[in-house]
């Protein structure tokens, strides 16, 4: 697959989203997303459906436009995605670059569709598998770097604990290297340090600091991908200490 990177309105409406207690099920694509708005436009062929419903060119080759937002069945969380796909169904402009949602947004009731080409009135029955504990929105490739703030209205949301900024990302992801030493890594490692995990401070992304970033991002639901991107980077300081 080409390189891929989430786009950057849905890695701060993921960023809400654990921080509100939520989980991140994953944006770009993996060997289960092999079409659609997971993929970067330098993956897929112009016919893809993904790519024909957009408003604009793509702002971006290398960027999904797709978020899996897990509740796990929460009611309080779960609440949240069934408020967001009635305001999409009732057109509400704020939500205008978000394209399509599927969603299991009420416990009784099955996994649903929601398609702005199908009109926005309109809720199918979702024939596909999964998304009964998480939620699935794609942004207009056009559109990606708008905030629609799904989550908290507008505004940062109240942290149930105190939580601190996290220091700008560095801009790369950052992967398993036994060989180099790098400031940002030793950064990130000093701050689950201070979390109570037990890591090295030694700037080396090795064996210990790859469990370790595996068995945070597992607890918080990012995705187990191993690498410090900008939400696994974010979560050290904003996500809740458990």
């Amino acid at each position: 697959m080409a390189w891929c990177e989430c786009a950057p309105a849905i890695v701060a409406e993921m960023t809400d989203w654990v921080r509100l207690g939520g989980g991140n099920s994953g944006c770009c694509g993996n060997a289960l997303h092999t079409y659609g708005f997971h993929l970067p436009p330098s993956a897929l062929s112009s016919g893809d459906y993904s790519m024909r419903h957009n408003s604009g060119a793509p702002l971006s080759d290398s960027w999904a436009c797709a978020g899996d937002y897990y509740h796990g069945g929460n009611a309080t969380l779960r609440a949240k995605h069934a408020t967001v796909l009635a305001r999409l169904m009732a057109g509400d402009p704020k939500l205008s670059m978000i394209v399509e949602m599927i969603t299991m947004p009420w416990a009784n009731k099955p996994v649903y569709y929601w398609a702005r080409w199908d009109g926005i009135g309109t809720l199918r029955r979702y024939t596909g598998q999964g998304h009964d504990t998480w939620s699935h929105l794609s942004w207009d490739r056009h559109r990606a770097n708008e905030r629609p703030y799904l989550w908290t209205g507008g505004s940062a949301p109240a942290p149930s604990v105190v939580v601190t900024s996290a220091p700008t990302y560095p801009g790369y992801l950052m992967r398993q290297d036994n060989s180099k030493v790098d400031g940002n890594v030793r950064t990130w490692q000093n701050r689950m340090h201070q979390r109570g995990w037990t890591i090295g401070v030694d700037g080396i992304f090795g064996p210990q600091t790859a469990h370790v970033v595996r068995a945070f991002q597992s607890e918080k639901h990012l995705g187990t991908d191993g690498t410090i991107g900008p939400i696994t980077w974010s979560a050290a300081w904003t996500s809740p200490v458990t």
